[in-house]
């Protein structure tokens, strides 16, 4: 073939497909402008992120390391029981303090498992915060969606406050964020009213003290009916934190009697306070009292004497 040949069949073929070649260098053309611009433009720069399990989100500080492989497998050893509704075993993991204040009986155990695993349960874990050698962990349970599959449902999780105590050599466990119980013993008392704070229980979030009061008068006694929120109050050395429950039952001892109450007050352990005292700060010794509202005024208005009594703490914290 000669060159005048090859030139004529390369100026047919271009003729006859001119347009998908330029299309194809069209083509080519945009991509390498798109690659070429991609290649310069400025990086942003990826926040890298590390799983620390056994890092206080709090405090940064971390859990000792011997305890890292101790805490992570016994986590995995009671929620693999829970799941497996293997009550007693999982039961017999927790702390004697955890059982006796928050979970007294076998059976009340059983119904938070119930509650909390009714399907298989995954989970995370992450130390939350450190207060001396007590390490708070959130343990969020999730839907094991390797056991359950996808159900189409709204997906849900439990957040669970896991507490490990040291103990000389080993550790204990307690859930549902219950930290320690101190016992108190502290009494105050005057003519008319005795009171004993026999102990406490320290959660992450709250405290619960455990209080009998004595009327040692002949007459009835109010100490709290709701008619203000500061009936009783704890001072947590920082400021004053009101009970949270007690102006919904009330409180109040005829003559003689003695009535043993349970206050919850707001307060977290890792705040770096210890409370201070408790306050009645509205005790009400009546000549009567009938719980009628429309002769409350009436009462009050002939009431023997109204005052606020103060209970203080042996030590702090």
């Amino acid at each position: 073939m000669s060159f005048i040949d090859t030139r004529l069949k390369i100026r047919r073929f271009f003729k006859k497909y001119k347009k998908i070649i330029i299309f194809i260098i069209i083509i080519w053309a945009i991509i390498f402008v798109v690659n070429y611009i991609l290649k310069n433009m400025p990086k942003e720069d990826i926040p890298e992120t590390t799983y620390e399990p056994n890092v206080s989100v709090m405090t940064e500080d971390e859990v000792p390391d011997k305890w890292h492989e101790t805490i992570e497998s016994t986590i995995e050893t009671f929620v693999q029981r829970c799941n497996n509704k293997e009550y007693e075993a999982a039961y017999n993991m927790l702390s004697d303090d955890c059982k006796a204040e928050v979970y007294p009986t076998l059976s009340s155990f059983q119904e938070f498992v119930d509650a909390k695993f009714k399907e298989k349960r995954a989970y995370s874990i992450q130390n939350f915060s450190n207060v001396g050698k007590q390490y708070i962990y959130d343990v969020n349970l999730m839907e094991d969606l390797m056991a359950t599959g996808l159900t189409g449902t709204e997906y849900y999780f439990d957040e669970e406050k896991f507490v490990f105590t040291e103990d000389d050599d080993s550790l204990k466990l307690a859930i549902d964020g219950f930290v320690r119980k101190t016992d108190l013993n502290v009494f105050a008392e005057d003519e008319n009213l005795k009171i004993n704070i026999d102990s406490k229980n320290v959660f992450y979030d709250h405290e619960t003290y455990k209080v009998t009061l004595t009327n040692r008068s002949e007459h009835p006694i109010v100490i709290a009916d709701g008619s203000s929120n500061n009936e009783v109050v704890l001072n947590t050395g920082e400021d004053d934190r009101n009970e949270r429950n007690v102006g919904t039952y009330g409180i109040v001892l005829q003559p003689g009697e003695n009535k043993s109450y349970t206050f919850v007050f707001t307060k977290y352990c890792d705040d770096g306070n210890a409370p201070q005292y408790m306050m009645l700060n509205n005790i009400r010794v009546l000549q009567s009292y009938s719980g009628n509202e429309n002769t409350k005024q009436a009462e009050l208005d002939n009431a023997i004497r109204i005052y606020s009594l103060r209970i203080n703490f042996h030590t702090a914290e």
